[in-house]
Formats: C-alpha cells, structure tokens, sequence
C-alpha cells in the first residue's frame, strides 16, 4: 500500500479520546462479576496468544512509500486479579519500502530504503467485562524498539540497526468463545513522533 508525502501525521489526540471512552465504559462496568473474567478451569492465572493485520507506520515519505503491511504481536502474562495482569508483547511489523526523489536521495544519501521493526513492550492489562461473553482490554506500558534499515544509493547497499524506546498504549475486544479460550481484536500504538509504529490485528488467546 502507497501514499505520498502529503500525508499526514495520524490524529493522536483522536487516538487518546478513544481511549479515554473505554476507560469510562470499563468504569461503568465494574459492577460485573469480576469472577467471570478467570474461568475455573484456569488455576494458574496465565495466558498467551497471537495476533495477525496490518501495521501502519508514521514515517515521512517522498516519492512513495509502504504505509501498511502485514504485521503482527505475540503475547503472553500472568493475572494478579480477575481484571488485571502483568504482560509482555512481542511485535513484529513487516518490512516496509520507500523511494526517494533525486533531490531528496542527494540530501539523505540514499535512493530507496527497506525498514523492518520488532518491539518487545511490558505492560499492565487492564480487563473489564462489558456483558457477557465480551471483556474490554486496555494496555498502558513501555516499548524498547529494534529498528533494522537496508538503504540502497546507486549500487551500494548498507544495512543499519537503530534502538529507542516508546511508551505503549492498546485497546481492544475479546470475546470468550470456550471457558479457555478467547477470540481477541486489538488496536496497539507505539508512540514515537514519525517512528510512532500501529498494529490493527486480529487472534486468539488461552488461559491455563
């Protein structure tokens, strides 16, 4: 998937309303029998599970470049409650390209670039019963991001590796279709200016 240049910087701040109304909702749901939300059949209070879609990327483009590509997150954690738990996330994005003009490859030393991106973030799991069957996720955590560039100028080839870290924020549904196992939609943001890296996925978790 392409765009140019012109587009712009995702709306964060309609991100962070989104969020903010799930946490009201959450709120309004905790007259739900926090029970429900760790079956019986689940003792040791750990899950994990994957997800698969499409992560977006912020990056500032010039003549084209990959705005989403097939992506996905690993995860696992350990309830400390009914409705909170500790967790890991392991992210992997698929690799992205760009091309530059001449201008710009003149300025930047680099006619075309492929980036990939993996991220590893730990986090607390916030999980609320909305109705039956269907439980609210919110995410709040911290990211450490392994960024990998291969950048081509006229017939060299360099590859580079950056590290930064960025505050991590997710949101989403799950829906319990066995006492063990939940169908789960999540929305995950790292949060870093033009490296600010976006999963919209789909999966599965289980709970032992």
């Amino acid at each position: 998937m392409n765009a140019t240049a012109s587009r712009s910087s995702l709306p964060l701040a309609s991100i962070a309303a989104a969020l903010l109304m799930s946490v009201s909702v959450s709120a309004q749901a905790q007259s739900a029998p926090a029970g429900q939300l760790q079956p019986a059949s689940a003792p040791l209070g750990i899950y994990g599970g994957a997800t698969a879609g499409f992560g977006i990327n912020n990056w500032e483009c010039d003549v084209t470049c990959d705005r989403a590509v097939w992506s996905g997150k690993l995860f696992a954690g350990k309830r400390l409650t009914p409705g909170l738990a500790a967790e890991i996330n392991y992210f992997m994005f698929g690799k992205r390209t760009r091309s530059n003009s001449a201008a710009t490859a003149s300025a930047m030393g680099f006619d075309s670039e492929d980036r990939s991106v993996r991220a590893t973030a730990v986090n607390i799991l916030w999980e609320v019963e909305l109705i039956q069957d269907f439980t609210n996720q919110l995410r709040f955590g911290w990211a450490a991001v392994e960024q990998t560039n291969d950048r081509v100028s006229g017939a060299n080839k360099l590859r580079s590796k950056e590290h930064y870290t960025a505050p991590y924020i997710g949101a989403g549904l799950a829906y319990r279709l066995s006492r063990d196992f939940k169908l789960v939609s999540s929305a995950d943001f790292l949060l870093r200016g033009r490296r600010g890296e976006y999963l919209l996925s789909v999966g599965g978790m289980a709970e032992f």
